[in-house]
């Protein structure tokens, strides 16, 4: 799943779950769900490219979604819950960048790997974007 399409879930749910015991430990595991689910992404993983492009690709891809969360957020939503939620809401995309732009392969980086390995279920443009961008205008419709 895109890292923009976690952060949106992530700021929907702060909008939702207005508490922070309840709704971040939701974010997160909403994460996991989200991979579940059949889905398009920028393929960094997989794809032949300078860790200079995937780095800049995932940033470009997560700071399109905060800027997104926060200006449909930020005046009905505390900032720093706000924030919180949507970098938890991709937390295990942060803690597996490390393997594979540093090779670190060892835990926690490399066991979150291998866990988003088994959990994602990828699809091919376009029905992988479709199902994935009709599950976040469901939270943000149920959300604004």
């Amino acid at each position: 799943m895109l890292a923009a399409s976690h952060v949106l879930i992530g700021a929907s749910l702060a909008r939702l779950v207005p508490n922070p015991a309840v709704g971040l430990p939701l974010a997160l595991g909403l994460h996991f769900l989200g991979d579940l689910l059949p889905h398009w992404d920028l393929r960094t993983r997989h794809a032949v490219r300078s860790k200079l492009k995937i780095i800049a690709l995932s940033l470009t891809d997560a700071g399109i979604g905060f800027i997104i969360g926060w200006w449909l957020f930020s005046r009905t939503v505390p900032a720093p819950y706000l924030i919180a939620m949507m970098f938890t809401a991709q937390l295990p995309d942060w803690l597996e960048a490390p393997y594979h732009i540093f090779e670190w392969n060892f835990p926690p980086f490399s066991s979150i790997k291998k866990l988003q390995s088994r959990l994602h279920h990828k699809l091919d443009l376009p029905w992988g974007l479709v199902w994935q961008m009709l599950v976040v205008i469901a939270f943000l419709t149920f959300s604004l």
